[in-house]
């Protein structure tokens, strides 16, 4: 009995506003208006998705059918990371001067995505739109791209939401708390 009065006792402390709370998910679905059938004219829609910092937006879309033009012009879903413009999507297949996204599963580079949707004044074809997913998932802090420095001197440990350094036998970690050196004497 006593075991669960303390266990009551620790969930309302960590349920506590202002406690350290575990990060919710995030997590959706984005359409075309009206889909699964044909979209109107004359739309413009936004999405912007946000994820907890340390975490990144996954997209992928189930459904994809626009107005094809040159260079994506008339209607498109366009993809955006602040300034950032990721991906400009429009028709049902790719050519040599338009992208659709396939089995393409876009990534958001930080915790921050924009969805533009867009259709111009007419369609020819009843266009049926699109239908996309997202959800956030950890980053890991501790790949580095190509040609970058690692975040650690020495070992890098990623959990969810960040990481953290640490270093080798006989040495200790400096107050930035990512470079190491020899103990000192």
């Amino acid at each position: 009995m006593r075991l669960l009065i303390l266990l009551g006792l620790l969930w309302g402390a960590a349920a506590a506003p202002g406690a350290a709370q575990w990060p919710q998910p995030v997590f959706g679905r984005l359409a075309s208006p009206g889909f699964p059938g044909r979209y109107p004219d004359h739309q413009e829609l936004r999405w912007a998705l946000t994820a907890p910092p340390g975490y990144r937006l996954r997209l992928y879309f189930t459904h994809f059918h626009l107005e094809l033009s040159y260079r994506c012009e008339y209607d498109f879903v366009k993809l955006s990371a602040g300034t950032t413009e990721l991906a400009t999507l429009c028709g049902w297949e790719s050519t040599d001067t338009e992208q659709a996204p396939g089995n393409t599963t876009f990534y958001s580079p930080g915790p921050g995505l924009n969805v533009t949707f867009r259709s111009d004044y007419s369609n020819e074809k009843p266009f049926t739109g699109f239908e996309a997913f997202y959800a956030a998932e950890d980053i890991d802090e501790c790949q580095a791209p190509p040609g970058a420095a690692p975040p650690c001197d020495h070992h890098c440990h990623n959990h969810l939401g960040g990481f953290h350094c640490s270093c080798r036998a006989g040495y200790e970690l400096h107050q930035d708390r990512r470079t190491c050196s020899e103990h000192s004497l």
